[in-house]
């Protein structure tokens, strides 16, 4: 069969898939009363706002095998976890066959003494302290993790295994860690494996990059001192690549963080540019709306701030900017703040040329999650989802993309 056969094929499946979907087909996307179906798509507020240049890459990845597309969601707790982002991983990957790119960028949250996602487990030997961007008290340098855990001890290490019940398989040829670089002189950093072929410090952005001869689907560090000055090892977060052709989802989230806990990522700017995003999706704004001082003006500030450093290392980047889940405030009132922050993500959507996923109204608007409650699809503290709520707002993201993508390929079939 021709790539471009192949290419008709498979585009005429998923625009009638998604007009399945559009019919609530139950075998398809998970029904329920309380999901708002028929505003499940991305709002586009000009003229000019599409994703051509994410879906022109996704359709030649797709159609003929080629290329390499990241993706990043950015946010706080409903991110760290890791389940909805992960929901869309797998569905991005399993969209056609060979579209797994690998895992990409990941931080062992275990190191900072806080919840790791359950996919990838991590051990450690040594005293690591954790620093979070949001929190106030912790004063620390941060990448594009938004954390950062740290060791003075003169030996320290730490594996990462993925687990494999109901996993993709990730495997890699490149292992990139950020770290600080001026203990580059004053600690060693040994990946325990017979397979590498070469070590290599990028001081610019600040990583340590190991090439193995063969592939790999698990990492072991050992991090000692070579000197006994005073000084301590940083360390960023990881990505971990292979050479092959697909699709690279990464999550970035920080429990609690906020758009100002960002800001206070100096390095994230040069971190980013080791892994350049097609596609960002913005879901920061919980924790912000969240305080009853809440400036609108700032928000957005804050975001165009983060825009900009995100243009500057790619400067056709697509954007999704996702509106705040409805949630409680000290678990007894409706926020409606969140609707605020809504008209915020609408202002910058448009300016932008971006698009909207409206989660809120998707949800069912205002009060809505004590009803998800009710279904076990969110937490009795009105704010987080459960695992099953997570699954179901990454198929429902997917959904609203790929309704939007299929109508991307009718346009320029």
């Amino acid at each position: 069969m021709s790539n471009n056969l192949i290419r008709i094929t498979f585009l005429i499946f998923l625009i009638h898939s998604q007009l399945v979907k559009a019919q609530s087909n139950p075998h398809i996307l998970p029904q329920y009363d309380v999901v708002q179906y028929d505003s499940n798509y991305v709002h586009f507020y000009n003229d000019s706002a599409n994703f051509n240049t994410f879906y022109s890459k996704l359709d030649t990845l797709i159609s003929e095998g080629r290329g390499k597309i990241n993706i990043m969601q950015i946010g706080g707790s409903h991110i760290q976890a890791d389940v909805w982002s992960d929901q869309l991983r797998k569905n991005f990957q399993q969209l056609s066959p060979n579209l797994n790119g690998g895992r990409g960028f990941l931080f062992p949250y275990k190191l900072a003494k806080t919840n790791n996602p359950y996919y990838y487990d991590v051990s450690y030997t040594g005293e690591w302290q954790g620093f979070r961007n949001s929190v106030s008290k912790h004063q620390a340098v941060w990448g594009v993790s938004g954390i950062t855990a740290s060791t003075t001890d003169s030996v320290a290490s730490f594996k990462i295994n993925f687990r494999g019940d109901n996993t993709p398989y990730y495997d890699f040829k490149r292992i990139k860690i950020f770290h600080n670089i001026d203990s580059a002189s004053s600690y060693c950093i040994q990946l325990i494996s017979d397979s590498v072929v070469s070590i290599c410090t990028n001081y610019e952005i600040g990583y340590t990059v190991f090439e193995l001869a063969n592939y790999s689907d698990k990492l072991e560090f050992l991090i000692y001192k070579t000197d006994s000055s005073k000084t301590q090892f940083d360390l960023y977060g990881l990505s971990i690549e292979n050479n092959d052709p697909g699709i690279v989802y990464n999550a970035i989230g920080v429990n609690g963080s906020s758009t100002s806990s960002y800001l206070r990522c100096t390095l994230f700017e040069q971190h980013l540019q080791s892994i350049p995003p097609d596609l960002v999706i913005f879901c920061i704004g919980i924790n912000d709306a969240y305080d009853p001082s809440f400036c609108k003006l700032c928000y957005e500030n804050n975001y165009d701030t983060l825009v900009t450093w995100i243009k500057r290392v790619n400067p056709k980047v697509n954007f999704l900017f996702v509106t705040n889940n409805d949630s409680y405030y000290k678990k007894k009132y409706p926020n409606k703040r969140a609707e605020i922050a809504k008209e915020v993500m609408i202002n910058l959507a448009t300016k932008n040329d971006a698009g909207l996923w409206d989660m809120f109204n998707v949800m069912g608007g205002l009060g809505s999650i004590k009803t998800w409650q009710k279904y076990n699809l969110a937490k009795s503290d009105k704010i987080h989802l459960t695992t099953e709520g997570y699954k179901l707002m990454g198929d429902l993201m997917f959904s609203a993309l790929m309704k939007d993508f299929a109508t991307y390929y009718k346009i320029n079939q």
